[in-house]
């Protein structure tokens, strides 16, 4: 387990999102605004990790809610 800053963590999730072609920097930057909406709901000042597989989780259930266009029940459900 590893523990990560808010600005570290939002950092990692948006390089992993880069890095698929259907989301690109928009789509990063638009996870970004939903975490910060999400965050002001569960405040947390830092963040605790199993490893570096929860940040790809985090970005590969992010790119299936955009594909089917279900955002809205991936911040409903989203938990760290």
């Amino acid at each position: 387990m590893y523990k990560m800053t808010k600005d570290d963590f939002v950092f990692e999730v948006k390089e992993e999102l880069c890095c698929y072609e259907e989301i690109g920097d928009k789509g990063a930057q638009r996870w970004e605004q939903g975490f910060e909406k999400w965050l002001s709901e569960h405040p947390m000042t830092s963040f605790r990790l199993d490893d570096e597989s929860d940040v790809f989780e985090i970005a590969d259930e992010y790119v299936e809610a955009v594909e089917t266009k279900n955002e809205t029940n991936y911040w409903k459900n989203f938990k760290i």
